[in-house]
C-alpha cells in the first residue's frame, strides 16, 4: 500500500456527522439534510428511459480517446458559437483548426 494514505484527511461527511452528533432540531421545525446529495424520490421516468435508450450503444466499450463523431461535432458547434468563430473554421476530425 502507498504509505501517504495515512497522512489522508478524514472524509468531509465523516465530519460533518460527529459535528451534527446530538444536534436536534426544535420541535415546530424539520431538519435540513444539506449533507450527502443522497436522491430522495423516484427517479423520473424519462431519466430512467434515457438510461435504458443508452445502454443499447454498450458498456463493454471505452469511447474513443478523441470522442465519438457526433461528440467531436458538438463541440466544434459549441466553440463556434461561444466565441463566435467562422462557420467551418473548426474541423472536428482533425486537432487543429484553420487559420
Amino acid at each position: 500500500m502507498n504509505p501517504d494514505l495515512s497522512s489522508l484527511q478524514p472524509y468531509p461527511f465523516e465530519k460533518l456527522a460527529k459535528l451534527k452528533q446530538g444536534c436536534v432540531p426544535p420541535p415546530q421545525k424539520s431538519a435540513i439534510n444539506l449533507s450527502l446529495g443522497e436522491p430522495q424520490h423516484a427517479t423520473p421516468d424519462f431519466i430512467v428511459s434515457a438510461l435504458s435508450q443508452a445502454l443499447t450503444y454498450g458498456l463493454g466499450k471505452y469511447p474513443l480517446t478523441k470522442g465519438g463523431e457526433a461528440l467531436r461535432h458538438s463541440i466544434a458547434n459549441w466553440l463556434t458559437q461561444r466565441f463566435n468563430l467562422p462557420v467551418d473554421h473548426l474541423d472536428p476530425n482533425k486537432r487543429q483548426w484553420h487559420p
